[in-house]
């Protein structure tokens, strides 16, 4: 795409970070784009020219290779756009919680991503567990991960080396991921940067209203992944996010998308929501930000209030739950 048709930038509100960074509320997953190859690629160009100007990454998505060649390539192609305009985002993996690990992780990442810097690199999830001696994960007789139960009972090693990352200008901000109260009530206790973010699943159907205020309290900026539901059945009822008729009902009389009404709904509540797509239509219609009224607010808040359904739980990959009361 040519440099006249790549659209301004679509941020959203933006949201700045307890260190001062500033982050763009809108940003682009790229989990969902780890398909046939050249996929990634494709989405992240197609995402950078819509509009987006915040990536979300990880090591475990195995396609940050892809996102660094889309991000070199809209570059090249729009010059009035910066590295400095796009917040990156990417996120160590379970087995690389040692400390010497999370640098190996990072710099891997880096390397992939074809940036010097991220600017923002997250503990993807509260579990440490073992690797082999190829930097994969240790697998177990029983399938699933070898959990690190010292580490992962005693996050201070892993949390020292995020902050020595930060403070070696490797990451502008350093956070987490599916963390829990309790969990992050742990890192502050001892952490000496305390984390910018926690980047947890947040949709209608799982509001997660408790965890977004102990967050905003601890002036932690919680980021919703999956913010448009899952294509998965709530156990039990068969219900839908995407089919669930008062929603509907609300993006209908709009003129919306579904998509759009809960982007917009995750904004007005105050946090990062991560919407993510490989189709060139959804991508560019997910930018298209509309407001919500207090009326269609409240539709919304609605259908969430005592909702309680999580679609992502890796509990039986890991050999871990995080939330057990939850069983």
């Amino acid at each position: 795409m040519s440099p006249s048709t790549a659209k301004a930038a679509v941020t959203g509100p933006i949201l700045t970070l307890n260190n001062g960074v500033r982050m763009p509320s809108l940003g682009f997953g790229t989990f969902a784009s780890q398909g046939s190859e050249g996929e990634t690629h494709r989405a992240v160009v197609c995402a950078l020219n819509a509009g987006y100007r915040h990536l979300d990454c990880a090591a475990f998505y195995q396609n940050e290779g892809e996102v660094g060649t889309g991000i070199k390539e809209f570059l090249a192609a729009n010059p009035s756009v910066s590295r400095s305009d796009i917040f990156i985002c990417t996120k160590v993996w379970n087995h690389l919680h040692q400390p010497e690990d999370v640098e190996y992780s990072l710099q891997q990442s880096l390397k992939l991503l074809q940036v010097d810097h991220v600017d923002a690199f997250l503990v993807h999830w509260p579990i440490a567990s073992k690797r082999n001696k190829d930097y994969s994960p240790m697998i177990g007789a029983d399938g699933k991960y070898v959990i690190d139960d010292e580490l992962t009972q005693n996050p201070e090693p892993t949390w020292r080396a995020m902050e020595s990352a930060y403070s070696r200008g490797l990451t502008r901000s350093i956070g987490v991921s599916n963390f829990t109260a309790a969990d992050m009530t742990k890192v502050l206790s001892f952490a000496k940067v305390a984390p910018t973010m926690n980047q947890i699943e947040i949709h209608p159907f799982l509001p997660q209203d408790a965890l977004i205020a102990f967050c905003i309290a601890h002036k932690i900026v919680p980021v919703a992944y999956s913010p448009l539901g899952s294509q998965d059945q709530v156990p039990g009822t068969g219900e839908k996010v995407s089919t669930n008729q008062e929603l509907n009902r609300v993006a209908e009389a709009k003129g919306a998308s579904l998509a759009q009404v809960l982007i917009a709904w995750g904004l007005k509540r105050g946090y990062v929501v991560l919407p993510k797509s490989s189709n060139p239509g959804r991508i560019e219609s997910n930018v298209q930000l509309v407001q919500l009224t207090e009326e269609e607010f409240e539709a919304v808040n609605k259908v969430a209030k005592g909702r309680w359904t999580r679609f992502v739980n890796m509990k039986d990959t890991f050999g871990f739950d995080v939330w057990p009361e939850e069983a």
